[in-house]
């Protein structure tokens, strides 16, 4: 097996950028990291609003990954009718100040994204970038005999013939998908993928559950980490094949109004082979809830400690030290933690595969 490298799918919130902002440098060096552009809020309007949102988005990546490497840019939640200040469109205004700030960004495009989309991203290929990335969704993998066809296609509509081709196949959710059935289509896809000689083809996938309502409260639920225990079975047939997942975020997340959603307290902890999740009650009812969480957690074997700055929290939190008290921050530490692991369960697996038969 050739060295897997992990990408964490993050979307532009403040909580997951500061995830991995307290990354150690190892582990940053390890990521290349993808970020889904936030949906927009209910009731902005085109123009001044979605512009401001925006920019607001592009600094949040901008302030997570400055100076650290490449990244992915994807605006797949947008508003395809979405435009800023004078008819701008999304991915001109994200791409703009990210380059303004000087990332790395590579820019990822879909075929089925519209003819502005692809417009904008010809426009920002044109500017220079390193590469390409194309998300293939669950509706294009179960189509391979088209794949090729329309990749191309869509390569040579956005001008990036000459650039390094990435390929996302990403499944999104599968919290309701057999393991088997994914395996078939990605296995069957990737055999026309192949044909377009990629750089880097990455499978991604998140099996976290998305309802958290379904969680007792107060005790330890396991929930298997599916995505990484398929991924784990393809690269045994496919060492090529990289990793991606969403972490502990589920893909369909939405930027909710607090006003109408009262969340609950809750931890999410990821070991090799299942997340470890532990809930409260309303969060507003209790903002000091995540004490108790964490005391639970802390006496779990699977709890590693302070290996990570996600862990520190939790240890500091269950023996009496400083606690956060907003969701957001225990968003960037359940991120912290899930993507620290995971770099370090990749360089283990990497380590075993390198020894002498």
């Amino acid at each position: 097996m050739t060295d897997p490298i992990y990408t964490p799918m993050l979307k532009s919130k403040q909580g997951e950028a500061k995830a991995l902002m307290r990354l150690d440098r190892e582990v940053k060096s390890s990521i290349i990291p993808f970020f889904d552009v936030l949906a927009l809020k209910s009731g902005l309007t085109n123009g001044g609003d979605v512009h401001l949102f925006l920019k607001k988005q592009a600094i949040n990546i901008a302030a997570a990954w400055n100076g650290h490497g490449r990244c992915y840019v994807d605006l797949f939640d947008i508003d395809p009718s979405a435009r800023g200040y004078d008819g701008a469109h999304p991915v001109a205004i994200v791409h703009e100040q990210i380059a303004f700030d000087r990332i790395d960004a590579i820019p990822v495009v879909g075929v089925e994204r519209d003819t502005a989309y692809k417009l904008a991203v010809r426009h920002v290929v044109s500017a220079g970038v390193d590469a390409i990335a194309i998300r293939l969704g669950n509706e294009d993998i179960q189509l391979p005999s088209m794949l090729v066809e329309r990749v191309s296609r869509l390569i040579s509509e956005i001008g990036a013939s000459d650039l390094p081709l990435h390929v996302f196949m990403d499944f999104r959710s599968i919290e309701h998908m057999d393991s088997d059935v994914i395996q078939i289509r990605f296995v069957r896809a990737l055999a026309e993928v192949r044909k377009l000689n990629p750089s880097r083809i990455v499978f991604a996938a998140s099996a976290i559950v998305s309802d958290m309502g379904k969680v007792k409260r107060e005790t330890l639920k396991s929930v298997a980490r599916r995505d990484f225990l398929v991924w784990e079975m393809l690269a045994k047939i496919n060492p090529d094949v990289n990793y991606a997942d969403y972490g502990i975020i589920h893909p369909g997340y939405f930027d909710f109004d607090p006003k109408t959603i009262k969340p609950a307290a809750k931890i999410r902890y990821t070991s090799d082979k299942e997340w470890l999740i532990v809930k409260g009650s309303r969060w507003v009812s209790d903002t000091s809830q995540h004490r108790n969480l964490s005391k639970l957690l802390y006496k779990s074997h699977q709890f590693r400690g302070p290996d990570c700055w996600g862990g520190e929290n939790i240890v500091s939190a269950a023996l009496g030290g400083h606690a956060f008290k907003r969701l957001e921050d225990w968003v960037t530490i359940d991120q912290n933690n899930h993507i620290t692991h995971t770099v370090r369960q990749l360089s283990r697996i990497s380590a075993v595969s390198r020894l002498p038969v």
